[in-house]
């Protein structure tokens, strides 16, 4: 992750054994089994911090409590928890990119608007979709449940 951010975002596990943060953000929709995987392998000198839809707003408080906490500026890096396909490989999801960039909004509204384009981008998806982004986070999960049970009945 780029050291010339201070809010950069990345995908999956890899991304977490590269972070190298003060605060680290899980953006998870769903919070599901990825999440728990990617906790596992936090660096254990960062604040963790969980965020949904729901908790974006809590999270970008929480990480700007952390940066005056330490009285300088805080690295922040958001990891998308993404899905796996079949192979185990990472899926990037519409939900946890979405998740982000609320995050990322979130931060930018607080004062924390130095980060990456990767954040740019997810940010400007949240902020376009604010509307819809309950039904298209929703809708991304039946999808990924459709293909998951379409898989599971042609490997029977």
């Amino acid at each position: 992750m780029s050291a010339q951010y201070q809010v950069t975002l990345e995908w999956g596990a890899a991304a977490m054994r590269a972070a190298a943060a003060d605060v680290v953000v899980i953006a998870d929709a769903d919070r599901g089994a990825e999440t728990a995987e990617l906790h596992d392998l936090a660096p254990r000198t960062s604040l963790v911090l969980d965020a949904t839809l729901a908790s974006a707003s809590a999270v970008a408080r929480a990480a700007l409590d952390e940066q005056e906490r330490r009285g300088d500026r805080a690295s922040i890096a958001i990891v998308a928890a993404g899905a796996r396909w079949t192979d185990g490989s990472l899926r990037p999801t519409a939900a946890d990119l979405l998740v982000a960039g609320r995050v990322v909004d979130e931060l930018a509204e607080l004062g924390i608007d130095f980060h990456s384009p990767a954040c740019a981008a997810a940010c400007a998806a949240a902020v376009a979709l604010r509307g819809a982004t309950g039904t298209l986070v929703a809708a991304d999960a039946a999808a990924i449940q459709s293909a998951t049970d379409h898989r599971a009945g042609a490997e029977r």
